[in-house]
């Protein structure tokens, strides 16, 4: 992956590692950055992204955020991009990357192995895809098997060297979850979750994934996979009027954000407890990375 400066520090690197908070501004596109700051537990502005189109996914490599496929910001018939671009988060700067071979918008991205894949979508207003796509900097983007079942607003995570794809929208809401291989370039079942899952907030941590439930739509229900023993049971819910919008694994515990509020899991004794206030934000994603690369430039 090309960087648009000197490499310096990257999100691969170890340290002390923080939380980057994706929000939209007034629009589904543009976006703007808040930190969280550690030591005063609060959170801070970073930077002001602007975008000329939406649905975009988001996915952190290296020190950039890569902003992948989405929509143009036009009258309906819907326009679906294929483009890929960086922005760097040390220098706040755009670089353009190889465009996809397929245009799609509320797809899932992942990265596995230094890869990065572009999974379904929807490529009109409602017909799901269940192409793949993975990116190297070597081959640019070439076609992997397609899923089993199209879907869109769905989520993925990589675990154990592989892709589990999460819930979504195909011909109707999916409880189903489907998994990677890389090495067989197969996709296969795995058990279906207790309930279905629109764009569900989700993430793999110690060993297990976590799927949480969305403002709407089974927003109480938090449902934790075991890929050794192939079973779903639930932990106890965040009880948030809103739902969980990002989730994510720092400093080995795992953290919940909602639109107002940061919450940290206690695995040991099943509950939530709140580490931090948020001022009220419609949340995009979130990311960990160095403390370094957010003070580099300071």
């Amino acid at each position: 992956m090309q960087s648009t400066g000197a490499r310096g520090v990257c999100a691969a690197n170890c340290g002390e590692k923080t939380l980057l908070l994706a929000c939209f501004k007034e629009t589904l596109s543009d976006l703007y950055l808040l930190q969280y700051n550690k030591a005063e537990n609060k959170w801070q502005e970073y930077a002001s992204i602007e975008i000329d189109y939406k649905y975009y996914r988001t996915i952190l490599k290296d020190d950039n955020i890569l902003f992948i496929g989405g929509e143009r910001n036009n009258e309906p018939p819907r326009s679906l991009t294929q483009i890929v671009r960086s922005w760097n988060i040390r220098n706040k700067t755009w670089q353009d990357l190889p465009a996809m071979g397929t245009a799609r918008s509320s797809h899932c991205v992942v990265e596995l192995d230094d890869k990065i894949y572009a999974i379904g979508g929807v490529k009109n207003c409602s017909d799901p895809l269940s192409s793949v796509e993975r990116y190297t900097t070597s081959d640019g983007w070439k076609s992997v098997k397609s899923l089993n079942v199209g879907r869109y607003n769905a989520n993925a995570v990589a675990l154990n060297g592989k892709i589990y794809i999460i819930g979504g929208l195909g011909d109707h809401l999916l409880k189903s979850v489907e998994c990677y291989n890389p090495d067989s370039d197969t996709w296969t079942s795995c058990p279906d979750m207790n309930e279905y899952h629109l764009v569900p907030a989700a993430a793999a941590h110690n060993g297990h994934i976590y799927v949480f439930g969305d403002y709407g739509n089974n927003k109480d229900t938090i449902e934790r996979y075991n890929p050794q023993r192939k079973t779903w049971s639930n932990i106890c819910p965040l009880n948030d009027e809103w739902g969980c919008k990002a989730c994510v694994s720092l400093d080995n515990k795992l953290w919940a954000i909602d639109r107002n509020a940061v919450s940290v899991y206690d695995e040991e004794n099943d509950r939530w407890e709140q580490k931090c206030s948020l001022p009220t934000v419609d949340i995009h994603s979130c990311f960990v990375v160095p403390v370094a690369l957010l003070t580099s430039n300071e």
